[in-house]
């Protein structure tokens, strides 16, 4: 049962009916650390109740600077775990499927084949992974946007929304357009949101800070939020 004192504000801004409209929506996010955890948070916070959450990876002490879903107690165990467990403590009602697999061509119909999906997230490094993602959404019709790189960068202002035919400055973007030419996937249907800032480091091992991961978890929570709304109730910057 869902408590709507907790959501009391939203409905102030958006209406009831958006509000309703917005909480039976499946969005499956891929990827759960600096940008997938804070889109999760904020898209929870927001009203929706029902998720499908990949993640492969566990919690390392080097991701607590910065993804927001984890603390100290929490190294070693898996981040889709408990990214679930959070948000049956964050809202009620919530509705979520699970699983602990690393995205490929070769599975990601089995992870998301059976799941009616309203939106999809992609929130992670792997190229081959985020290819499978592409394909899968451009043949199931889903709507989607993939995230770019974060690290390397300090400041929350350049993270923005654009094809990834218009990006600059990242290697990820480099390494994706690449394979999405060799897979004749049209880069302009490629939604990202990115950062226009240019890196601060050219390290092969990313650095990074809460600031700029959580802008673009933010971004996207607007994005998947505004795709919902109807065109004289979308929420502008």
């Amino acid at each position: 049962m869902v408590n709507k004192k907790t959501q009391e504000r939203t409905i102030g801004l958006i209406g009831e009916e958006k509000y309703k409209w917005l909480r039976n929506k499946r969005i499956a996010i891929i990827g759960l650390g600096g940008v997938g955890g804070t889109a999760l948070v904020s898209l929870a916070r927001s009203g929706f109740l029902n998720f499908v959450l990949v993640d492969s990876d566990r919690v390392e002490y080097s991701n607590l600077n910065r993804q927001i879903l984890f603390s100290n107690e929490d190294v070693g165990l898996w981040k889709v775990d408990l990214a679930a467990s959070h948000l049956g403590i964050l809202t009620d009602g919530a509705r979520v499927y699970s699983s602990r697999e690393k995205i490929t061509k070769d599975n990601v119909k089995k992870i998301l084949g059976n799941k009616k999906i309203d939106f999809l997230v992609d929130a992670i490094d792997d190229v081959e992974g985020k290819i499978a993602l592409i394909d899968y959404a451009l043949e199931k019709n889903i709507p989607y946007i993939v995230s770019l790189g974060m690290g390397n960068r300090l400041d929350p202002r350049k993270v923005t929304i654009m094809p990834l035919s218009k990006t600059t400055y990242d290697p990820l973007a480099k390494k994706l357009r690449l394979e999405c030419r060799k897979n004749k996937i049209d880069l302009k249907k490629i939604i990202t949101v990115c950062s226009t800032e240019q890196p601060l480091l050219k390290s092969k091992n990313p650095q990074s800070m809460i600031m700029v991961p959580s802008a673009a978890g933010l971004t996207i929570a607007y994005h998947v939020i505004n795709h919902f709304l109807d065109d004289e109730k979308k929420v502008g910057f």
